[in-house]
């Protein structure tokens, strides 16, 4: 009885760890979309103006467990905001390519829930257009390595889903605005942040296919 006990449990934590042992593939996929809307009042209910803003986001992610517990990654994402955009109008719209390495360590809590810390580096491009041809687009490259943790819950051998508590980024950032009519100039910002993404004022969840 014993034996038999011995080996369920022993099945059953090579079943668990499964999903992060040396040669496992990750897959991820990521989406986020969000809507804003607002109207403002001049004076009366027939002058409401009414403002929209949609974001955008979309990720895809591929890592290897170079080691029990140990993921080594890259990743590629792309997003769009529009804030109502009108051609030679108003408003504006973005656009944002971006990709970086990453690498996780994942730490056991209880069962299937883990948490992980690691360390990223990043660089994406953005590009502002303007509806009004009277302002500024501009065009943006920036550079971010950092550190972040979070949590992921192996749901089965073949997925998971992971999300980020914690960042701490270093950052620096060069800007380029063109105006038809002033030309154009060069913004130079680095900076240094501590934040939050993903907590609960701003859950975002990946979903990884293992194989």
């Amino acid at each position: 009885m014993k034996k038999q006990l011995l080996t369920a449990l022993v099945v059953a934590a090579s079943l668990c760890g499964y999903a992060q042992t040396k040669g496992t593939n990750a897959l991820g996929f990521g989406i986020t979309s969000q809507t804003y809307k607002s109207k403002y009042l001049n004076g009366d209910s027939a002058n409401q103006e009414a403002n929209e803003q949609k974001f955008n986001s979309y990720g895809l992610s591929y890592g290897l467990f170079i080691k029990d517990n140990t993921k080594l990654g890259i990743e590629f994402n792309y997003g769009n905001q529009n804030n109502n955009f009108k051609d030679h109008v108003s408003g504006s719209k973005t656009k944002t390519y971006g990709g970086g390495i990453n690498y996780q360590h994942y730490y056991p809590l209880v069962q299937r829930l883990y948490a992980y810390a690691g360390g990223r580096v990043y660089y994406s491009m953005s590009k502002d257009e303007s509806g009004n041809d009277n302002y500024d687009d501009a065009t943006s490259n920036n550079y971010s390595v950092g550190v972040n943790g979070g949590v992921t819950w192996f749901v089965s051998k073949r997925f998971a889903l992971e999300t980020s508590l914690l960042s701490a980024n270093a950052s620096y950032s060069k800007m380029k605005r063109t105006n038809s009519g002033t030309g154009s100039y060069e913004n130079t910002v680095s900076s240094f942040n501590l934040s939050s993404t993903g907590s609960l004022s701003d859950l975002g969840f990946k979903i990884y296919v293992l194989f």
